[in-house]
């Protein structure tokens, strides 16, 4: 499908949907992209600053450029990202350390960047007495007492939420996550599987919580991080009138996305580096297509930052993100691109999962349920439906599906192994994440006890 010149005016709304099905791939092209936040602790227990000689996110980035090859890439004249081979390590608002990986074939391919990752991370850090926590949010800070990264973007950002919700500050500077990337073959695809990753959230959540605790306290929440997004804003965040819909297509979101306000629009700095500059007043997308702001018309660049400032459980871009789960630890990181490749890659998982989930049961009170995964994790119930024994299911549909590839593609043979950390959990045989941040905290309430030791070398 031709594109429009990126940074010539946009014809019609309609090349914003072109723009998003020319992701489109066949199955023997799909990949997977793992996306992971963490907090990176200095030697005196607190959140790296980003300025600083020794433990600062400044001095980490600028030892991962010369030693390993990462290609800088500033913002007025600060470093806020790495690139290298498809990949990058880039910043969020409070100086969570993001790697966004690279396009993989297999969940092991995903294994071995994630080793290799950890490997040129702990070179780094180590020596200078930064540990990582892995959590899903920061349960020691405020808004306002976290770090603040001097990223354009989130100048704009920090100034907008307050109008919009009471916990966007909150999702800003104390949140981790981890996310999977996936591809779909075309539009009808793509909805199928936009779906499903909805009707998949509650047990995402639950299986995956790891955020009990806000400011010192115990929330009483499995995933506070997963119930933060419930108030940040609902123009970005809520596609829940028609994301469960059998009917709903590709041009619902893209209509959806079109009629969200823009948060800013691309501008240089004054040295020439990228930047952003906000609007004055309320605009959406359309308005910007039809109007104008700011003495310029809307092009393809200005739609593809505007995808990425909305935040739905389920993202669709030139490709479909998986969002809803708090981040967990190392070993177990590599169980949402295993369970994602399981359930959306193979067709007979698919339907299974969508029947288990009752897809076009429009009876079912999914917002509750989630609600419930949020509140409780895995035991939540909701409408009589057990959100353990529904998570259970999908591990199973997903061991499937992974085991079915493997013997299709003849490679990935224990992809499901991936899994275990999950099942575990789900069966009973080990705490759950959040279960285990609360009993540590509970021994030492500082966020270094959370922080994970580093392997030691063989």
């Amino acid at each position: 499908m031709a594109q429009p010149n990126a940074s010539e005016p946009l014809e019609s709304l309609q090349q914003c949907t072109e723009w998003v099905l020319s992701g489109a791939r066949q199955p023997a092209d799909f990949h997977i992209g793992t996306e992971f936040e963490r907090i990176a602790l200095g030697p005196d227990g607190r959140p790296l600053p980003y300025e600083g000689k020794d433990a600062s996110i400044s001095a980490v980035l600028a030892d991962l450029s010369r030693l390993y090859g990462w290609e800088p890439y500033q913002e007025k004249g600060r470093t806020i990202a790495l690139f290298r081979d498809g990949a990058s390590i880039s910043l969020e608002p409070a100086g969570q350390l993001e790697l966004s990986g690279g396009l993989q074939a297999t969940v092991a391919d995903m294994q071995r960047e994630l080793h290799d990752h950890m490997a040129e991370l702990q070179s780094v850090l180590e020596p200078r007495g930064i540990s990582l926590v892995h959590v899903g949010l920061n349960p020691q800070d405020s808004p306002a007492s976290a770090p603040k990264m001097p990223k354009g973007r989130y100048g704009v950002m920090r100034a907008y939420m307050p109008k919009v919700g009471s916990l966007g500050l909150h999702m800003m500077h104390l949140t981790c996550t981890v996310q999977t990337n996936f591809d779909f073959v075309d539009a009808a695809d793509a909805a199928q599987a936009m779906r499903l990753g909805h009707l998949l959230t509650p047990a995402l959540i639950a299986l995956f919580a790891n955020s009990p605790l806000l400011e010192g306290r115990d929330t009483g929440y499995a995933s506070f991080r997963a119930h933060i997004w419930t108030d940040v804003d609902k123009d970005r965040c809520d596609t829940n009138h028609f994301s469960f819909r059998p009917d709903a297509t590709v041009q619902d979101y893209v209509d959806w996305l079109i009629d969200v306000p823009l948060y800013f629009l691309d501008a240089l700095n004054d040295d020439g580096s990228h930047g952003y500059r906000e609007l004055p007043e309320r605009t959406t997308f359309r308005q910007f297509f039809d109007h104008g702001a700011l003495g310029r018309r809307p092009t393809l660049d200005d739609w593809v930052l505007h995808v990425s400032t909305v935040f739905p459980d389920v993202r669709l871009k030139r490709y479909l993100e998986l969002r809803p789960c708090d981040l967990v630890p190392e070993e177990a990181l590599a169980a949402l691109p295993a369970l994602t490749r399981g359930l959306f890659y193979d067709l007979e998982a698919r339907k299974k999962a969508l029947e288990l989930l009752e897809d076009g049961n429009m009876s079912i009170d999914r917002p509750a349920l989630r609600a419930q995964a949020c509140l409780n994790g895995l035991a939540g119930v909701s409408q009589g439906r057990s959100i353990g024994e529904i998570a259970k299911e999908v591990l199973d549909i997903a061991t499937q599906g992974l085991d079915r590839l493997a013997k299709a593609e003849g490679r990935d043979a224990l992809a499901y192994r991936a899994l275990d950390p999950l099942k575990a959990i789900a069966h009973g045989k080990e705490q759950s994440y959040s279960q285990r941040v609360l009993r540590k905290w509970q021994a030492d309430p500082r966020l270094a006890a959370l922080a994970d030791p580093w392997p030691k070398a063989k």
